[in-house]
């Protein structure tokens, strides 16, 4: 028989042996899976950044040399608007001039036209404008509109302005035997400023009330210093009446709501739109044009200038 107690060392043997075969390797497994999976993530949001970084950095050199390529030509532009501004100034001064003379032929002021010529004339101004038009672009390109004052500004008698352009209404001031009044300061009034659109304004105002006055009706011109005023500023008033003491007080008339019409008010002798044309030249030269209506008898038209503008 056998001893019982022999079997006893045989199980514990037997269990020793088999117990490094059981022992589990699957949980390492796993978890270093998910480690794997973790640094994929990671590596690819790496990489996705630093492609944002790099298309950035690109962007950015691109912004850079487009800077320093600008940088590099804007010599060479300052140098063709200094070279294009006087060709700018001789080209606007004559156009000016003509501008000025178109108005009197439109406005009849010197004389009848006929139905061919007042489309010459036409023909004529729309050209002419066209050309300012196409200057004033050039002008902006080069930056100096805001100049444009500046630029064709020059010391003149305003005086000896008003008086030769009222010389081109001789004629007619003869033919209606209109009774020419005249205000003026005993002193010459010298002023700072575009001559020319001054001449402009001044054919504007002269023909509206020379042309719509009755015959032997009267006209006062003034021209005088404006006291008080800083900075200076001086005043030319002209009025058309019928007779000698109008009984109606002078209404303000509204630009504005008649811009771009042909029409002409009772007392006025010019369209509404070349009076729109005119307080338009007063405003670029800083100044302020007010229009009167005076019922059953004229107008009046009152043109403040600076004294450099």
């Amino acid at each position: 028989m056998d001893d019982p107690m022999n079997l006893q060392p045989s199980t514990s043997d037997d269990s020793k042996t088999s117990f490094p075969e059981q022992e589990p390797y699957a949980p390492p497994l796993k978890k270093k899976t998910s480690e794997m999976g973790h640094m994929e993530a990671e590596l690819r949001l790496t990489l996705e950044e630093i492609a944002r970084l790099q298309n950035a950095l690109a962007e950015s050199n691109m912004k850079n040399t487009a800077l320093q390529a600008s940088i590099e030509s804007q010599p060479s532009r300052i140098e063709g608007a200094q070279i294009l501004k006087p060709v700018l100034q001789e080209l606007k001064q004559p156009i000016h001039t003509i501008q000025g003379y178109i108005d009197l032929l439109s406005n009849e002021s010197v004389g009848i036209l006929g139905t061919f010529q007042k489309r010459f004339v036409e023909r004529i101004s729309n050209s002419v404008n066209h050309l300012d038009e196409i200057l004033k672009n050039l002008e902006l390109e080069t930056g100096e509109i805001d100049d444009e004052n500046r630029i064709y500004s020059k010391d003149f008698s305003l005086t000896s302005v008003v008086e030769e352009i009222l010389m081109f209404y001789t004629e007619l001031l003869r033919t209606k035997m209109i009774i020419l009044k005249v205000e003026f300061e005993k002193d010459d009034i010298d002023i700072t400023g575009d001559q020319e659109k001054i001449e402009r304004i001044l054919n504007i105002v002269y023909t509206n009330c020379l042309t719509a006055v009755q015959e032997e009706g009267i006209v006062t011109l003034g021209l005088k210093r404006l006291q008080g005023k800083k900075p200076g500023q001086v005043l030319i008033s002209v009025q058309s009446c019928d007779h000698d003491s109008p009984k109606s007080k002078p209404l303000p008339v509204i630009l504005e709501e008649f811009r771009d019409l042909e029409i002409k008010l009772e007392g006025f002798g010019s369209p509404l739109k070349d009076l729109v044309k005119a307080k338009t030249l007063v405003e670029q030269m800083h100044g302020k044009m007010e229009i009167f209506s005076i019922p059953s008898s004229g107008s009046l038209i009152r043109v403040r200038l600076p004294v450099t503008s």
